[in-house]
């Protein structure tokens, strides 16, 4: 398949292969949607082992950054960044203004933001040369680090499923296993322990499952081998993305699959295996969408109190979609989607996105 044939599968606006010799960068910019707004999303700076895995990687982001932003009801459309990088310390000064002035060159049609190897400090450099970047540190006039209310949002997600599986409102002593003890990890165990739940952890680092366990001592550390074979209440996801295969669907031991990772299903047949083992899944692009709230109340000059109350608001659509899901005899994934691609349609129908500019939609940026 050639890459215009892949590019129209995922249906994106524009896809921008970046490349600067002297700071080494290679990147993709992805833009699947504008039609609620400019297409928002992070700059992933990470190893690729090749360009096509690099390609595809920025293709599923953004285009479900385009759900996300879609059914947290933003006036934001779908973006990402990949960077390759060969090695982290490639990661210098000169690099980050390249790929700085690579997004100016798209005035506005996409704003950078943190995620995967990049963070508040790389976007500070980033903004010396664009004013198309957000999620700065609040030294810096942002909100801090997305992390938090990412993770807050998946929690609330959490709570909307256990209310939805168990019709309880509370979550004393519900097992999870959480994959992955990153930013958004971190901060979700927090929330995690404070309602009372038991935690079973896994993470490729163990410096971090050590931090951790420092933090909070009755976690209980498992190998990798063994978190998808523990009989759970709750699996959470929160670091890779296509970590729920069609063979992984059909042996999970739990009754609920929610976390903060990016693109968990793998493929439609294991969204289906999922529903016909009453395994409910929260779709990663509703819950995790705590982080694409700040950064957009950044954009709008809003508070940290405004954007986590916004974030709150992912129980009550998290739920939205499960009723959807039950109505229509479809996947919650499929429920999702279908919600989000209603509002960007109605939006389509009104017209309005074509009369006015990225500059015109978010003027706080100058």
């Amino acid at each position: 398949m050639g890459y215009f044939e892949y590019i129209q599968q995922y249906d994106h606006e524009q896809v921008v292969f970046c490349s600067d010799k002297a700071s080494g960068l290679k990147a993709i910019i992805g833009i699947h949607n504008t039609t609620l707004g400019p297409a928002l999303g992070g700059c992933r700076m990470k190893r690729y082992d090749n360009e096509q895995d690099a390609l595809q990687d920025v293709l599923r982001l953004s285009r479900a950054m385009t759900y996300k932003s879609a059914m947290a009801g933003l006036n934001l459309g779908g973006g990402k960044t990949v960077v390759m990088l060969d090695h982290p310390e490639q990661k210098t000064p000169e690099l980050l203004h390249a790929l700085a002035k690579r997004i100016d060159m798209l005035h506005g049609t996409y704003i950078g933001a943190g995620d995967i190897g990049s963070d508040t400090r790389d976007l500070k450099t980033m903004k010396q040369v664009t004013p198309w970047v957000t999620g700065l540190a609040q030294e810096d006039g942002g909100l801090g680090d997305s992390s938090i209310l990412t993770a807050l949002g998946v929690f609330m997600g959490i709570k909307a499923s256990v209310k939805a599986r168990y019709n309880r409102d509370d979550m004393e002593g519900l097992k999870v296993v959480v994959q992955g003890a990153g930013k958004v990890g971190f901060n979700l165990i927090r929330h995690l322990v404070e309602a009372g739940c038991e935690i079973w952890l896994n993470d490729v680092s163990e410096k971090a499952m050590e931090r951790v366990k420092a933090e909070y001592g009755q976690i209980h550390l498992i190998p990798a081998e063994a978190m998808f074979e523990t009989e759970a209440d709750i699996f959470s996801p929160n670091a890779v993305g296509n970590i729920i295969t069609s063979e992984l669907a059909q042996v999970l031991n739990v009754d609920i699959v929610a976390g903060g990772a990016n693109n968990i299903i793998a493929d439609e047949t294991a969204d289906l295996i999922l529903k016909e083992r009453n395994i409910l899944y929260a779709p990663d692009f509703v819950i995790n969408s705590g982080g694409v709230i700040m950064v957009a109340s950044e954009i709008q000059g809003k508070t940290f109190d405004e954007a986590r109350e916004l974030t709150e608001a992912v129980y009550n659509r998290t739920l939205t979609v499960f009723m959807a899901a039950r109505e229509e005899n479809i996947t919650t994934q499929e429920a999702a989607k279908r919600l989000a691609q209603r509002r960007i349609d109605a939006e389509k129908k009104t017209g309005r996105i074509h009369n006015a500019s990225a500059e015109a939609r978010i003027p706080v940026l100058h």
